[in-house]
């Protein structure tokens, strides 16, 4: 009497047939969506309350401050939502509409993760649509942008250098930090890699053929599942 293996349950022919990229580009794409959730409710809560701090007293502090680097990161911070604040009207719908495409695409790649009916288009959709909204802002608050900028860089005026009590790697890296150059390039280094570039890379992941005979798969496992 011949005995034969029996065939293996739908959900381990799921996971043989899911390819490790769509895993791994479905785990950063829900990365971001955590932290682009993050960063906009923090600021649609600061904007909702329009408290701007005051980037000219911590400025002048600067030449006092006991931990220069940290106080100017501290520093580029308050820049940066002051300027968000002074353009609130054009900020505040941006930052309304990240958070919800966030939300989108952490609940669609998760879907997508699982393979779940449906799941691949959603987060097509979310992926594109979270890029473009990322590219659309850089461009509509670009002036905030040159605004935070030159309010980090004329921290140069208060304190050119550092005193020699600091340490040596903090001097040489301190004209660095007071670059204009550095400051404009980090956010553009950010939209490129992270903001578009990854959420691009996930998208063409989820339009091989593979990963779209992964999702036919399932789906057919399904269609059996209820037809039995």
């Amino acid at each position: 009497m011949s005995t034969s293996a029996p065939p293996p349950p739908p959900s381990a022919r799921k996971r043989t047939l899911r390819p490790w990229y769509l895993v791994a580009a479905m785990i950063l794409a829900w990365l971001i969506g955590v932290q682009g959730l993050s960063e906009a409710f923090a600021t649609l809560v600061y904007l909702r309350e329009g408290n701007l701090p005051d980037v000219a007293a911590l400025t002048a502090s600067m030449k006092d401050a006991a931990e220069p680097i940290e106080a100017l990161m501290v520093l580029q911070e308050a820049a940066r939502l002051r300027t968000l604040g002074e353009m609130g009207p054009l900020a505040f719908p941006l930052f309304a509409g990240r958070f919800l495409l966030s939300v989108l695409l952490v609940v669609a790649s998760g879907m997508a993760m699982s393979g779940r009916p449906g799941a691949r288009m959603l987060a097509i959709q979310a992926l594109l649509a979270n890029a473009a909204l990322a590219t659309l802002t850089f461009w509509l608050l670009r002036d905030a942008r040159y605004a935070w900028v030159d309010a980090v860089v004329r921290v140069g005026d208060v304190l050119p250098a550092l005193p020699q009590a600091a340490p040596a790697d903090q001097r040489e890296a301190w004209p660095l930090l007071l670059d204009r150059r550095l400051w404009l390039w980090l956010p553009r280094i950010r939209l490129i890699l992270f903001d578009v570039g990854a959420l691009v890379l996930a998208t063409i992941t989820l339009t091989s053929p593979r990963t779209k005979a992964y999702f036919e798969a399932v789906a057919a496992a399904q269609e059996q599942t209820e037809d039995s």
